[in-house]
């Protein structure tokens, strides 16, 4: 049965992705319970052991009932939180930008992948020298590196999607007169969305280690700061409070990616119906 291209174009590409809730709540009593079996080996363990290497939950909790009492913790919080806002949605839009183009264009991948590279495998603790003769001890210096953090992860993970697409579903879509652009639009990009939605997972948990180390290297404020002022005092509890706070901004920071993979997940389910 014949079918017009806007047609053909117009269904989901990818590999069919089928999820259920049945296991929804054994995953759920296993971590519970494997929660409590960790926090209460480390209460009974941290109390037979020295406070400066290693506190207890119930110190740590206290702790952080501590900071938030004393105004420390939301300030931080809201500046850390205000430099991974705008780095990681920089990234984003640079990243997917400069991914989907050199996954496109072979001319692109070979004036840009050298550096994409290059800036893959250098840490970003090793450009904090050059960025604070750039930028100076501020909150611009601060961005740039959770930028630089999270936009790599971005590019190579659309780069991998543009790549990875069948080359059935373009050469189908040609085979309908489809022009460039329209391709681009609803058969490319669509069919990148699994590996751009990764790329955005892995880039978040790089903002996130990426403001931690600007924060504590290039000026001392928010999260970062905390850590350094509690680590040079051995307040264990303290530091360990800032360091579960640092995780859980993580935690949540995923789960948001999550719901809006879930919103594009039907851009990756499979072909049925083609040539039907």
């Amino acid at each position: 049965m014949t079918q017009s291209h806007s047609e053909v174009l117009s269904r989901p590409v990818g590999p069919r992705v089928r999820r259920t809730r049945r296991g929804a709540p054994t995953r759920w009593i296993v971590r519970a319970i494997s929660l409590a079996v960790v926090l209460t080996a480390w209460e009974i363990v941290g109390g037979q052991l020295n406070p400066i290497f290693l506190s207890t939950p119930t110190k740590i909790v206290a702790a952080l009932v501590d900071l938030v009492g004393k105004g420390e913790l939301l300030p931080a919080l809201g500046m850390s939180m205000g430099g991974i806002g705008i780095g990681f949605a920089a990234a984003v839009v640079v990243g997917i930008t400069l991914g989907l183009v050199m996954g496109r264009w072979r001319i692109a991948e070979w004036a840009l992948d050298p550096y994409v590279s290059a800036l893959f495998v250098t840490p970003s603790v090793a450009l904090i020298p050059i960025l604070l003769i750039w930028f100076g001890i501020g909150f611009e210096a601060q961005i740039v590196i959770i930028f630089i953090g999270a936009v790599i992860p971005i590019i190579v993970n659309t780069f991998a999607g543009v790549r990875n697409i069948d080359r059935q579903w373009i050469d189908a879509a040609r085979s309908f007169c489809a022009p460039d652009s329209q391709i681009f639009l609803d058969v490319i990009i669509p069919g990148a969305v699994p590996h751009i939605m990764t790329g955005l997972r892995l880039g978040i948990g790089h903002a996130v280690i990426s403001m931690v180390v600007a924060q504590m290297f290039l000026a001392l404020s928010g999260i970062g700061r905390l850590l350094v002022i509690y680590g040079d005092y051995f307040q264990t509890a303290h530091v360990f409070a800032v360091i579960i706070v640092i995780g859980l901004i993580g935690v949540v920071l995923t789960e948001i990616v999550k719901l809006v993979e879930r919103r594009f997940a039907h851009w990756s389910r499979s072909d049925e119906g083609w040539g039907s």
